[in-house]
């Protein structure tokens, strides 16, 4: 029975070149892209944490800022209140909503929490004793900020004091948090990057961004809560990776503490962008490089490899006793050898068969 190459079931030399190339770029992705891509998505992770971190940072140096300035004018509203004075407290109470932007009622309360004067009398006469800006303002100043209808309000509140230092009545500024949250989104429009204030109670107070359409995560809550330092949170965000930031306290200064937390998301796009524009280099690096190595290879197949296939082929056939003459191969050592090595064995068959 006659057996030529056709039947055999090893693999052919060129297919294994092939397929060992094939194996080595699998091996290449493997070995060189699949960690490449761990690197460069850590990269862009503490690249975004900085973003984040900078990004916290301004905000809070910005609104800080503006809030220390109402402060320290409550300070000198506190130290010119003179309860004798009804007229000279509605001139101050009315200059200091005038002076700000942010102030929309300044007023002085009696010891018994009867408001004394205020900005365009506006509840003068009126018993704010339950108000908790008014009692712990008695002792202390204090920072309140109350939700209603109406929106957020911060009270600024600060003893009024005689010569022997003791308080005798309070000095109260309200501030909109509609003001304050202009400022913050002024800033985050202007850093790219979305933001989320956070009250003592972990509640939202203003957002921008994304955070409009969804509130704290239980894990931003719990670093809130805990006022830890500035902290990285890698989250998902329509099935993206994103990178947050908790900033303890978004308003710092010589004044009470307010107890807010602000929260800054990095835009998925800065992450994306630098991951994939890396790892599109590398791919198309490496596509090229196996590309090269493919016509490399397939030049070599035809060129130093197919002779050799060829006189396989008619090794095979004059093994099964047809009358061929072997192809002359002289590109490689090899090839040569074999060439004239059959040229000789079909020679001495065909001398075997003459004498027959």
């Amino acid at each position: 029975m006659s057996h030529t190459d056709h039947d055999s079931n090893h693999p052919r030399i060129i297919s294994t070149l092939f397929a060992s190339a094939g194996i080595a770029f699998l091996l290449a992705i493997v070995v060189f892209i699949l960690p490449f891509q761990r690197k460069v998505e850590d990269v862009a992770i503490r690249a975004q944490g900085d973003v984040a971190r900078h990004s916290a940072q301004s905000i809070q140096l910005a609104v800080s800022a503006l809030v220390e300035r109402e402060w320290d004018s409550l300070v000198g509203f506190s130290a010119y209140v003179d309860l004798d004075d009804h007229d000279g407290m509605r001139v101050l109470t009315d200059a200091a909503a005038m002076a700000s932007e942010g102030i929309t009622w300044a007023a002085v309360v009696g010891l018994d929490g009867t408001v004394m004067a205020s900005t365009l009398g506006k509840d003068q006469g009126a018993d704010v004793s339950s108000a908790p800006w008014f009692n712990q303002g008695l002792r202390g100043d204090t920072v309140q900020t109350a939700s209603s209808g109406e929106g957020s309000r911060i009270f600024l509140s600060r003893p009024v004091r005689d010569t022997y230092g003791q308080a005798i009545g309070l000095a109260v500024y309200q501030l909109q948090g509609a003001w304050l949250d202009r400022v913050v989104q002024s800033a985050a429009a202007r850093l790219e990057v979305d933001v989320m204030v956070l009250d003592t109670n972990s509640e939202p107070l203003f957002a921008y961004g994304d955070w409009t359409k969804a509130g704290p995560s239980a894990l931003i809550r719990s670093r809130a809560e805990l006022g830890t330092e500035f902290e990285v949170i890698v989250s998902s965000h329509d099935d993206a990776p994103t990178v947050s930031g908790v900033f303890p306290n978004v308003i710092e200064g010589n004044m009470p503490p307010f107890g807010w937390s602000l929260v800054v998301q990095v835009p998925v796009t800065t992450g994306a962008t630098a991951m994939g524009s890396a790892m599109s280099s590398l791919i198309w690096t490496l596509a090229g490089l196996f590309a090269a190595i493919g016509v490399l290879a397939i030049v070599f197949a035809y060129r130093y490899l197919q002779p050799l296939a060829n006189l396989a082929r008619e090794a095979a056939q004059i093994a099964n006793g047809e009358s061929i003459f072997p192809s002359e191969a002289t590109r490689t050592y090899e090839a040569e050898q074999l060439s004239n090595a059959l040229a000789r064995f079909q020679a001495r068959m065909h001398r075997e068969q003459g004498a027959g």
